[in-house]
């Protein structure tokens, strides 16, 4: 079995390769899902702490994640302060979804972890892998997806390590410059080595 890990920078397109890895066979985990469905319900204690810690987060009885992310990303410790809440509960959650795989026999685990490596957590995985974008196109995801918050981006950018720092600690790196038929090609090529482990 194969406990593998996907990640990359926001907006890299993480999330495409992991659902072409699901369509492989690949039994997955999107960390990202895992938090937001804590943020929606409203009986988990994961939204009680949010909700205590940013009450100005809230859009009426929701969590806004756009309003948590101006918070947060502008002030470090607001950022630690939600770390603490969430981080603990996505990491046992993500051991549980291990436990899982092993139980189901799937041979291919993938787990997107955007912050695999700033909350050091590569021991986890037999395989990690890395999606990167080159950085014009980047910076024009990011202005399609952050507009006139891109100052926002560019903070949470700046919270995460360089690529560079994260290329070194790979097995794989998938390069999303293109568009979805080449990506489409890397996943088939990726997957073709990872049955070969």
């Amino acid at each position: 079995m194969l406990v593998i890990a996907l990640t990359g920078n926001p907006s890299s397109g993480k999330t495409s390769v992991l659902k072409l890895l699901k369509k492989k066979g690949a039994l997955v985990f999107d960390a990202d899902k895992n938090i937001h469905d804590y943020y929606r319900n409203k009986k988990s204690p994961v939204y009680k702490k949010v909700v205590k810690a940013f009450p100005e987060s809230l859009s009426g009885s929701r969590i806004c994640r756009r309003k948590l992310a101006k918070i947060v990303f502008s002030d470090h410790r607001e950022l630690a302060k939600l770390e603490k809440i969430v981080h603990p509960v996505v990491i046992r959650d993500m051991l549980d979804w291990v436990s899982l795989g092993r139980r189901q026999a799937k041979k291919v685990l993938v787990a997107e972890i955007p912050l695999l490596f700033e909350k050091k957590l590569q021991a986890h995985f037999d395989i990690i892998i890395l999606v990167k974008l080159k950085p014009a196109q980047y910076r024009r995801r990011l202005n399609k997806l952050y507009g006139s918050n891109k100052g926002l981006a560019l903070k949470r950018l700046g919270l995460m390590k360089s690529l560079g720092e994260k290329i070194k600690g790979v097995d794989f790196v998938i390069d999303n410059s293109e568009n979805i038929n080449q990506l489409k090609k890397e996943v088939d090529s990726l997957w073709k080595k990872l049955k070969e482990k």
